[in-house]
C-alpha cells in the first residue's frame, strides 16, 4: 500500500516541478499556479505515505537511508510551500521542489515502502534526534536554495545579458536576508541533532562518536555553517562568499547519507 501511494505522490511531485518551472520561466501564470496545488497534492500523498509506513510497522518512518531521504523530501516540500503561499516567494519553486524531488525519487529507487527488517530502535531518544536532524537540514536547503538563487541573480547582473533571470528572481538583499534567516533555524536544529545523536549513540553502542559518513559529514556541515555564522556577526561577511559556503555546507549535509541508503 505504501508503495503505491509512493509510486501516485512521486508522479505527482514530478508533474508539479515541471509545472512551476514552466510557470516561473515562461512567465504563466497558470502553470504557476497549476504546480503549485499539483505540489500540494503531491506533499499530501507524501504525508499519506509516511502515516502508512509509520501505521504498518507501528514505528516512526524514520527507520532506515529510504525512509529518511523520504521524510527529509517532505519537510523541504512543506518549506516550500510555506515560502510559497505565504512569502510569495515563488522564485524557491526552481531549486526546492526539484530538490525534495531528487530525495523522494531516491527513497523509491531505494526501495522505501517494501517490506524489510529494520535493526534499528525505532522509539524514544532516536525518534527526537532524527527528527530535529531531519527539520534541521531541511531548514538549510532553503539556505542552500536562496544562495543558489543568489549566485544566479549576482551572475546575470553582472552579464546584463539574462533579463528574464532578473525580472523573476527577488532583489539580492532579499535572497541574501531569506538565506541568512533560514540558517539561523536551520543551525541549532542540526546542533541538537548532531548532540541527541552521539547521546543515542552512546546509549546503544556505548561509545559517543562512530567514525562513520552519517556522523562525520554533518559535523563537516555543522563547521561550514558555524564559520558562515562567525564570518557574518564578526566580520560582516555577506553576499557572494556567504552563498558558497552555504552551499558547500549543505552538500556536506547530503553526504551524510552515504552509508545510510541501503
Amino acid at each position: 500500500m505504501a508503495r503505491v501511494l509512493l509510486t501516485v505522490a512521486l508522479v505527482l511531485h514530478l508533474a508539479g516541478v515541471a509545472l512551476a518551472a514552466l510557470g516561473e520561466l515562461r512567465h504563466r501564470a497558470s502553470a504557476a499556479r497549476a504546480g503549485g496545488l499539483v505540489l500540494l497534492a503531491a506533499w499530501a500523498g507524501e504525508l499519506l505515505t509516511l502515516i502508512v509506513l509509520g501505521v504498518t510497522a507501528a514505528a516512526f518512518p524514520l527507520r532506515t537511508g529510504p525512509e529518511y531521504l523520504l521524510v527529509l523530501g517532505w519537510f523541504v516540500l512543506t518549506l516550500h510551500l510555506l515560502l510559497w503561499f505565504r512569502s510569495q516567494v515563488r522564485a524557491a519553486a526552481l531549486v526546492l521542489p526539484p530538490v525534495a524531488g531528487l530525495m523522494v525519487l531516491s527513497a523509491f529507487l531505494f526501495s522505501a515502502g517494501k517490506s524489510q527488517d529494520y535493526p534499528l530502535q525505532t522509539q524514544g531518544w532516536f525518534v527526537f534526534h532524527t527528527s530535529i536532524a531531519t527539520a534541521g537540514v531541511a531548514a538549510l536547503a532553503v539556505s542552500f536554495a536562496m544562495s543558489l538563487l543568489f549566485l544566479v541573480k549576482e551572475r546575470a547582473l553582472k552579464t546584463k545579458r539574462s533579463l528574464r533571470v532578473l525580472e523573476m528572481l527577488p532583489t539580492l538583499e532579499a535572497l541574501d536576508r531569506l538565506g541568512f534567516q533560514a540558517l539561523l533555524y536551520g543551525f541549532p536544529l542540526l546542533t541538537l541533532g548532531i548532540a541527541t545523536g552521539m547521546v543515542y549513540s552512546a546509549a546503544v553502542h556505548n561509545r559517543l562518536w562512530i567514525w562513520g559518513p552519517k556522523e562525520i559529514f554533518p559535523v563537516i556541515a555543522w563547521a561550514v555553517f558555524a564559520g558562515i555564522l562567525w564570518a557574518r556577526f564578526a566580520r560582516g561577511v555577506r553576499g557572494r562568499r556567504s552563498a558558497i559556503l552555504a552551499i558547500a555546507g549543505f552538500a556536506f549535509a547530503l553526504l551524510a547519507f552515504v552509508g545510510m541508503v541501503r
